[in-house]
């Protein structure tokens, strides 16, 4: 008889593990939980497919938690002194899908002379390596562990994962046992059969008896199959022939006096065609791996928390911070009021001075020129901004940066360069374009302090850009003050956020809350990628261990889940920023002012007026992004007014180089290259320099047939 299997030996062929990302969706579904695993891999080369199976060494099993009974430190030690097994009886029922259920019949005759006995013990292997591989391992998914006695000897199964096998330990620490008696373990293996698609056929290759020390009388061995047998091989030992071998609807073995430590392989085969989509599972790392050296139990729990925690994590963390916008996100509003409204000074509520707009409307409902009180005691409602009517003026005594940290929460950059232009029209600067030299060289904008006007009064804010601009005095050019604004330009943003709350626009400021939630959610995400990382193999063991079937590891469900929830807070978070009714208020009349800007006509504007309207409104019209509708309104003004025989003076705060006599067209572009230009040049930071660099084969399992295992008694 030939040596297994059959005769031949075969390269190895590749599959890759498909593994998808975990998202939401996919988590819905629990029936992950009792799935059978799907990896499906084999390894390739050449076209043809081989599966050489041996075992690598299986470190024991711990014993603490059965420790306490004499005898118990011999647990899983292969020290039996005497015992045998009269017969051992393996019966192998082969599905479709190329897993094994084992009916194993074991008469164990107890030898009692060193100590007492309470059970006997079956070590199965579960993983196992690849030749020329360290870095991938195939899995033998162990599940529906059963055990009873016919002859009434305690029956109660723990399973312990010891890495490469998993260890069915059966009886109790209280019962003892002696005599002779029988045993009934069942058991399932996922993913047993090699499928060979060069020959079309199918292999069950198999190490029924590894490393066992106990001695065996007689052993039969019977395979039955979704199809009829092809060829059959049987060895003990090192190559010599089993007692029997026949083929046919159900595969018979059989032999006797196996001594300890002789092991028995069975072989046989059969068309590929009687069997679904087989393929052995390969999965990454190591075979060796620890296992949980947990009670079955546990680690059933362990494992089912890990993919409920993971599933409901980002489920939960949806709904509180869904619940939380909903409630507290939300801006308030005055009840009862038109949009942009107020009940007017409350008691105890400051109100902010300033001044109202060229040809503006002083005061709003009746507040004054003081601007928009606090909510005080008026009653609110919280929703979604409502529909505004047109406003013909700014909020009175709101400068252009806080309007737009108003509208978007948020202060940025392009504030700080509307402040500028402000600034520049309230008489505080003059910018003055540069035109560079050569044919390549860029606009550059000369920026000239300004003594103030009487009454004039700045914010603090205004007063932080002001000294930044002039840090190295007056005039200074916008390029000279690249790499050295932004320590400016991050203070100045904190004070925008400073003066919103200040005047009761907010509860909280909109950044330090959208920092917390931010930080809240990095940390739920980093918990769940640590968890990813570290505890997604210890959690190998742990599934191993509670006879759950799964895809994936339950470590990664965990983690996958944490770091989608921690996402989640972190978008969600970045809404919860809400205005209060006071704010609302300005909102509300800043976006009226807007749609006054987009539509207003030409007509509409008086001449004497039109240079101060043009210039107070160009920095709202910057921070609303509608500078070159507000432009053409103006151009539109000025041919009318030429047509007229009138002069609409241009703005004498900015100074265009372009041509001897700008039109309001020319201006705009100039402010807005201006305001660009500016932004970046705020945002800029000394750079630094450097770089980095960065500089298939197969295999056949180790070892004889697939899996293996090896009996002993406690």
């Amino acid at each position: 008889m030939s040596t297994l299997p059959f005769g031949r030996r075969r390269r190895p062929r590749r599959y890759a593990v498909g593994l998808a990302l975990l998202v939401a969706a996919a988590m819905s579904s629990i029936a992950v939980l009792v799935a059978p695993t799907a990896h499906g891999a084999s390894i390739t080369d050449g076209g043809r497919t081989a599966y050489g199976t041996g075992m690598v060494s299986a470190t024991r099993p711990m014993v603490a938690p059965w420790a306490g009974g004499p005898g118990a430190d011999r647990a899983m030690a292969g020290l039996v002194g005497a015992d045998r097994m009269p017969s051992f009886d393996s019966a192998f029922v082969v599905d479709k899908d190329g897993g094994i259920t084992v009916t194993e019949t074991i008469h164990y005759a107890f030898d009692t002379s060193g100590g007492t006995r309470r059970g006997i013990f079956r070590t199965i292997t579960v993983r196992q390596g690849v030749d020329g591989r360290p870095d991938v391992y195939r899995y033998l998914g162990l599940s529906g562990v059963t055990v009873s006695s016919p002859t009434g000897a305690n029956s109660t199964v723990q399973l312990v994962d010891n890495g490469a096998d998993v260890t069915i330990r059966v009886g109790s620490p209280s019962v003892t046992v002696s005599g002779t008696q029988t045993y009934i373990v069942r058991y399932h293996l996922a993913n047993v059969l090699n499928p060979f698609t060069d020959s079309q056929t199918a292999e069950f290759y198999y190490n029924v008896i590894k490393d066992d020390t106990v001695p065996k009388d007689r052993v039969t061995v019977s395979v039955t199959a979704p199809a009829p047998t092809t060829d059959v091989r049987c060895t003990r030992g090192v190559g010599a022939a089993c007692d029997s071998a026949t083929g046919g609807a159900t595969a018979n073995f059989a032999v006797t006096g196996l001594a300890a430590r002789e092991n028995l392989t069975i072989a046989t085969r059969y068309p590929l065609s009687a069997f679904g989509l087989i393929a052995p599972d390969i999965r990454t790392g190591t075979a060796s791996a620890p296992g949980s050296g947990l009670d079955e139990g546990v680690a059933r729990l362990a494992s089912l928390a890990s993919v409920a925690g993971g599933i409901l994590a980002p489920i939960i963390a949806l709904i509180a911070m869904g619940t939380l916008v909903a409630t507290r996100g939300r801006d308030e509003w005055y009840a009862g009021l038109t949009p942009g409204l107020t009940p007017g000074p409350l008691a105890g509520g400051p109100v902010d001075s300033g001044s109202a707009g060229p040809g503006g409307v002083s005061g709003v409902d009746g507040a004054g020129a003081g601007g928009i009180p606090r909510s005080g005691g008026a009653p609110t409602r919280r929703g979604r901004t409502p529909t505004v009517a047109v406003q013909f003026n700014p909020p009175p005594g709101v400068q252009p940066g806080l309007v737009g940290t108003v509208i978007d929460e948020s202060a940025d950059t392009l504030d700080v360069s509307a402040t500028v232009i402000d600034l520049a029209v309230r008489g505080f600067v003059r910018i003055e374009e540069v035109e560079g030299a050569g044919m390549f060289a860029r606009t550059d904008w000369r920026l000239t302090q300004l003594p103030p006007r009487a009454g004039e009064v700045l914010r603090p804010y205004e007063q932080n850009v002001l000294n930044g601009l002039f840090l190295q005095g007056s005039p200074v050019l916008l390029s000279d003050l690249k790499n050295n604004f932004a320590s400016t330009l991050s203070a100045t943003k904190d004070l925008m956020y400073d003066e919103v709350l200040s005047r009761g626009w907010f509860r909280k400021s909109p950044q330090s809350q959208r920092m917390a939630w931010r930080g809240f959610g990095f940390f739920v995400m980093g918990a769940g990628l640590v968890t990813l990382f570290a505890y997604g193999s210890i959690s190998r063991g742990i599934d191993a261990t509670s006879g759950i079937s799964l895809p994936i590891p339950s470590g990664w469900v965990l983690g996958a889940g944490l770091a989608l929830a921690g996402f989640v807070i972190q978008l969600l978070g970045a809404r919860m920023a809400a205005k209060t009714a006071a704010g609302s208020a300005v909102l509300a009349q800043s976006l009226g002012f807007r749609q006054y800007l987009v539509t207003a006509e030409a007509n509409q504007i008086r001449w004497e007026e039109a240079q101060e309207i043009f210039s107070r409104f160009l920095p709202f019209a910057i921070v609303f992004g509608v500078a070159d509708r507000w432009a053409k309104t103006f151009q539109e003004v000025a041919a009318a007014a030429a047509a007229a025989g009138q002069v609409v003076i241009m703005p004498d705060w900015y100074i265009y180089h372009g041509t001897l006599f700008p039109d309001f067209g020319s201006i705009v572009d100039g402010v807005d290259s201006f305001s660009t230009t500016a932004s970046g040049t705020f945002q800029s930071t000394p750079g630094s320099s450097g770089g980095s660099g960065f500089g298939s084969s197969g295999g056949s399992f180790s070892g004889g047939g697939v899996g293996g295992s090896s009996s002993g008694s406690w």
